[in-house]
């Protein structure tokens, strides 16, 4: 197989700024959410931040899974749609160089960027301006390379545009008839709230394993605690991975139901937290690792991700999750 995972989302330019509490009540922004704006209203974003330091680099919840299994030294794809502007064109060489395969179309709107707004506490406010993600079509999806894959991952954020939809349906028709199996993200509580039936019914008919933070798991199976969301999850899907922040994980897989401790970290950003958890998960399944394997180097990932701004690791990844990647066959 020419890829471990195959990805689609929105290829997103994440724009990191550190704001007091104040300032997202004074510009109306929901705390720890991600909030679909428009041009007008991400431009008032920016401009509230003049005179702050930004922080620049390319995001997406997606495609920071398939940087971070890279950088684990897997073999990954991304899919999407960016502009044709300067944007567009970093975001492209960007992910080529870390050693994931691009395939992302453009066009000429401008390429989809996020405010991320970072309070004193590390949590993190999104504000999701999506420009020409939202152009995903499905004459986008490079079927060719879907179908040279061990692994397909979406997300939920595909559900927000009709013609992303169709690509993530299309995508999902592919990876059933060629029996590859399916990991989905439910992305964000709000996310869930937007397109509860369709997460249902593509989880029962299509995924294999589903990651959820308790939010997004309380939310899509209507109960009021986390074990009989997860018991709910695995009925659907077969898979589940519920995390808990700096509590840890519950993961059901495999017939096993399983605990991970949270590790140690100081937070600073959780930008990409549940990202790197997925990659150190999905990274741990294509190397053979169990379960708790699996769970352990997402955790450890998620970790050592927080205790920095941004949502990924610089450097020599591995060896900075060495006391994880140690164990056996992982």
């Amino acid at each position: 197989m020419a890829y471990d995972v195959f990805g689609i989302e929105n290829p997103l330019i994440d724009l990191l700024a550190r704001v007091p509490e104040d300032f997202l009540a004074r510009l109306g922004v929901h705390k720890n959410t991600m909030t679909l704006v428009e041009q007008e209203r991400f431009q008032h974003l920016l401009k509230a931040l003049e005179g702050m330091h930004i922080h620049a680099e390319p995001g997406g919840s997606c495609a920071n899974t398939m940087l971070g299994i890279a950088q684990l030294g897997g073999k990954t794809a991304f899919c999407g749609k960016a502009g044709g502007d300067a944007y567009g064109r970093i975001y492209i060489e960007k992910l080529r160089g870390a050693g994931v395969s691009p395939f992302i179309s453009t066009d000429g709107h401008l390429t989809g960027s996020t405010v991320i707004l970072i309070t004193p506490d590390a949590a993190r406010s999104m504000n999701t301006y999506l420009g020409a993600c939202q152009d995903l079509g499905a004459a986008d999806v490079p079927l060719h390379a879907l179908r040279e894959s061990r692994r397909l991952y979406i997300t939920g954020y595909l559900w927000d545009t009709a013609g992303q939809q169709e690509a993530a349906r299309l995508a999902l028709r592919t990876a059933k008839a060629e029996a590859i199996p399916v990991a989905m993200s439910l992305s964000d509580p709000f996310c869930v709230h937007r397109h509860k039936a369709d997460f249902r019914a593509i989880l029962r008919e299509h995924v294999s394993l589903v990651f959820a933070n308790r939010e997004e798991a309380l939310a899509l199976t209507e109960t009021d605690n986390s074990q009989e969301a997860l018991r709910a999850l695995r009925d659907w899907c077969g898979g589940a991975v519920i995390t808990l922040g700096a509590s840890g994980a519950l993961i059901a897989e495999a017939g096993e139901t399983i605990y991970v401790d949270a590790f140690a970290a100081k937070p600073v950003d959780t930008t990409g937290a549940g990202d790197a958890f997925a990659a150190g998960y999905l990274h741990g399944k294509s190397v053979g690792a169990s379960p708790l394997q699996c769970g352990r180097l997402g955790a450890y990932f998620a970790a050592r991700v927080i205790e920095k701004v941004g949502p990924r690791l610089e450097g020599d990844v591995r060896a900075q999750l060495a006391p994880v990647l140690g164990s056996p066959r992982a």
